[in-house]
């Protein structure tokens, strides 16, 4: 009954912005059923080209004010505005679902192909169990081993930005088709599905346990690094969760809140958005840092925000950070 309501929905909405000639961005599940799963069987969600303003939804001394336990003060925001107008001119295909464990491995199975965690002896970051709390670089951990039970359904992490691209590559030449990471603007239009919230269920932090899998701030009040958090063996939100564990947003795309961050194709750019483009902005043509999006199982809500922006180095890797894959028509 849900789907049949949400298709209702998205017909209506597509009635009503295709006469307008614009587009906002139509919710919508419509997957061609030669294209919803690819070869390695990975779901695949068709994002439909459209329009929305990207950024923060509020002023950054709202989020402060919103968010009091954080610390923060209003700069530390300040790269989510100004608030600008995108338009998405090409539909585009995205991951149901963030890449797995078991879909990593079977791309290093047939390839032979060794993270840069491994690769370069360094290692990447894990949880110690002696201690609760996350650490690295370690030598010990990597994508097998992020120090805590892995599961094949989980998203892969310890995986670097370079990393994501050889997998990209690998299922480019695979299928004969484009595979790619979204960029920045693409992933905050399907992040919103539509809306202009906080979140893509609500300005509620109290709403996101059963949409994403974040920190459980009943059991880890105090904000503070994530090196900080002392991660309890009963802790039911400890670590990624299974793929499409929590509800979809209107696009049918699970955990794009939470579990884990994602990397993006993007240059970051702290003033980037004072000077993006209308049409398929792409990011800087030049950078040290690459985006990352979404927020992860030992994030807080702040940092869950569709508006919210984060970066790391292209060789980084850490215990919360994965990725999805676009794919072009």
């Amino acid at each position: 009954m849900r789907h049949l309501r949400g298709l209702v929905i998205a017909a209506c909405l597509l009635l009503l912005f295709g006469s307008l000639g614009c587009g906002h961005l139509v919710p919508s599940e419509r997957v061609p059923a030669t294209g919803s799963v690819n070869a390695i069987g990975m779901s695949l969600v068709l994002v439909p080209p459209g329009e929305f303003l990207m950024g923060g939804t509020e002023t950054a001394e709202t989020l402060v004010a919103a968010y009091p336990d954080s610390g923060k003060t209003p700069d530390y925001f300040a790269d989510e505005y100004p608030r600008h107008r995108v338009r998405i001119t090409r539909e585009f295909f995205l991951g149901r679902f963030e890449v797995t464990v078991a879909q990593f491995r079977r791309f290093t199975d047939e390839t032979g192909y060794q993270t840069e965690a491994e690769s370069d002896g360094t290692g990447g970051w894990g949880c110690n169990s002696s201690t609760g709390r996350c650490e690295g670089r370690r030598p010990q951990y990597t994508w097998r081993n992020p120090g805590y039970p892995l599961v094949d359904t989980q998203p892969v992490v310890n995986v670097s930005y370079n990393d994501a691209l050889a997998f990209c590559r690998w299922l480019s030449e695979k299928e004969g088709k484009r595979y790619r990471l979204p960029t920045e603007a693409e992933w905050e239009y399907a992040n919103r599905a539509g809306t202009g919230t906080r979140y893509a269920n609500s300005d509620d932090p109290a709403q996101l346990p059963h949409f994403a899998r974040a920190i459980d701030l009943s059991r880890h009040s105090e904000f503070g690094h994530v090196q900080e958090i002392v991660i309890k063996p009963d802790d039911p939100t400890a670590f990624p969760a299974p793929v499409g564990s929590y509800a979809a947003n209107a696009l049918g795309l699970h955990d794009m809140h939470g579990n884990v961050w994602e990397w993006v194709a993007d240059w970051y750019g702290a003033t980037y958005y004072g000077e993006s483009p209308v049409d398929d902005p792409q990011g800087p043509v030049t950078g040290h840092l690459k985006v990352r999006r979404g927020g992860a199982w030992n994030s807080f809500p702040i940092w869950l925000r569709s508006s919210f922006r984060n970066w790391n180095s292209p060789g980084s890797r850490c215990v919360n950070l994965g990725f999805r894959v676009a794919r072009d028509l």
